[in-house]
């Protein structure tokens, strides 16, 4: 060999070796990303392999432990973190890292029996122990969601994939809870700041581009246990500041799915964005509650049921943007125990007038009445119902005041009202009148006798009717005026499969979405 030909050997030999180092770097840094389950998705996957989704309300941190309402469930429940049981699009219970559980006769035991092959996004396993760590973590801390663990006095692992609960009463709404954020699992073994990264089991994992408030890029989890994987490498969430916004993003194709569009009905969605408009349904309730206190007017019977036979709930529903349908008591249909129950009190101003001829004409005197800003409009429709029981004898005129959000939720804590309107979820509304939250100060004996009863159920069938015992009870004693379940108006585009329709308001699974290209 040559010299000229051995100093070309050498050269190439160090190039090779730069080569072989750079890769083994490159291929170390995925290594770590991996286990750390946060992959930096920065020119990763290219935006054509992107599915952008678009929504108003942003979580204020990633850290579904402690932050505060449904924007971060929404986002990571069922996509990065998933629960012990899962919730179908139908609100029916699932197997999901449980995939079997069952009750004791008594009603004091459950034994959840997991998915043997289990797995966090960074390979960690998923068994018993983390379960257990989990359970103790979220009842010690009072993260959020805890509170509906408050039967649990103990939990235990049996071997790895057996999980034992031990109630001090039977209580038919935990396997529920285990579907929230109660039901969460997380890696006992994780270092993680969690208000900027997540660690799961689920189907995603978070890009470390996370930007708070404007965008949360999933990125498919590799590792993920379940064989079938995320149906598209990335989906990005992108946060607008208001529903005009949104639109707009949707008619200019910036997004493929945008959600929800509560202030925009069905037809105009279409016209305004191109896009197919769908309608899914939720547990959301909007409705007119009554302050009951001593020293209100509404702590009457009589007023209250007058209030609700002048209200024409058919119309409000039919003219509302964001209703589904009309509801007559606390229980929508995709809770347990439904009943249609509109027929109890149907529109009849000439009964409600009959039965206010009872009360003075300074009966109801400052009748305050609140009204928060989204709802306005609707505010001033139901104030329009309710002055029809205007007549010589009696005099209603509301002093309607429209507040934001904050101040009607300071003012109904404080009692500083007498009628309001609220949209509020399924779990929260029936609290409202089953003795656990105070707010509206409502007490009905036999109702809360009725309520304690259904939870007290060991089986699913039996709390179902009972809960729709204490609908009935609740709505005949006219606690409130429910108006209607709210319907999440969505547009999405023809190409987009895979995309859920119900209870999109609080879980956001996007594990099936599809975009075609042609």
């Amino acid at each position: 060999m040559t010299k000229k030909q051995r100093g070309e050997l050498r050269r190439w030999i160090a190039f090779s070796a730069i080569v072989i180092a750079l890769f083994a770097l490159i291929m170390l840094g995925k290594s770590i990303a991996e286990r750390s389950g946060v992959l930096d998705d920065t020119g990763l996957i290219g935006s054509d392999s992107t599915i952008d989704v678009g929504l108003i309300d942003a979580p204020k941190s990633l850290d579904i432990r402690t932050e505060q309402g449904t924007a971060v469930e929404q986002a990571l429940l069922g996509n990065v973190y998933e629960t012990l049981i899962g919730r179908d699009e139908n609100n029916k219970l699932i197997p999901s890292l449980a995939n079997s559980w069952s009750t004791s006769k008594d009603g004091r035991t459950v034994t959840l029996h997991l998915r043997g092959n289990a797995t966090f996004s960074n390979g960690d396993t998923l068994d018993a122990d983390d379960v257990v760590w989990s359970f103790n973590q979220i009842i010690s801390k009072k993260y959020v969601g805890y509170e509906r663990l408050g039967s649990v006095v103990s939990v235990s692992a049996d071997d790895a994939s057996t999980v034992v609960l031990t109630l001090r009463e039977p209580d038919a709404t935990l396997l529920r809870a285990l579907s929230g954020r109660a039901g969460i699992v997380y890696d006992s073994t994780a270092d993680l700041d969690y208000t900027t990264q997540a660690l799961g089991s689920g189907p995603f994992i978070v890009g470390r581009t996370y930007k708070q408030g404007s965008t949360i890029t999933l990125q498919r989890n590799d590792r993920y246990w379940d064989s079938k994987k995320a149906a598209s490498p990335q989906v990005t969430l992108h946060y607008y500041g208001d529903e005009s916004s949104l639109l707009e993003a949707a008619a200019e194709g910036k997004v493929e799915l945008a959600l929800p569009l509560e202030h925009t009905s069905i037809a105009d969605i279409g016209k305004r964005t191109g896009m197919k408009a769908v309608q899914g349904s939720s547990t959301s309730k909007v409705m007119l509650v009554f302050n009951c206190g001593t020293d209100s007017p509404m702590s009457d019977l009589r007023t209250r049921q007058s209030f609700r036979y002048l209200i024409d709930t058919a119309a409000v529903a039919s003219s509302a943007t964001d209703a589904k349908q009309a509801l007559g008591g606390p229980i929508g249909p995709l809770e347990p125990g439904y009943e249609d129950l509109t027929g109890l009190y149907p529109h009849d101003q000439a009964k409600a007038a009959q039965m206010l001829t009872y009360y003075s004409t300074r009966y109801f005197g400052d009748l305050t009445f609140l009204v928060p800003q989204e709802y306005q409009a609707l505010g001033a429709q139901i104030n329009d119902y309710l002055k029809q029981g205007t007549s010589n004898l009696t005099a209603i005129n509301p002093d309607m005041q429209v507040v934001d959000d904050a101040t009607l939720s300071q003012r109904l804590k404080s009692g500083d009202f007498k009628i309001a309107l609220v949209s509020v979820g399924g779990t929260d509304n029936v609290d409202l009148f089953n003795g656990v939250n105070n707010t509206l100060q409502y007490q009905n004996g036999e109702a809360q006798q009725e309520y304690q009863q259904a939870v007290a159920s060991t089986n699913a069938t039996d709390y179902a009717t009972q809960m729709a015992t204490f609908a009935r009870t609740v709505s005949q004693d006219a606690a409130a005026a429910w108006l209607y379940e709210r319907g999440i108006n969505i547009a999405v585009n023809p190409k987009l499969s895979g995309y859920p329709v119900n209870l999109t308001d609080e879980i956001l699974p996007l594990k099936d979405l599809v975009l075609k290209k042609h």
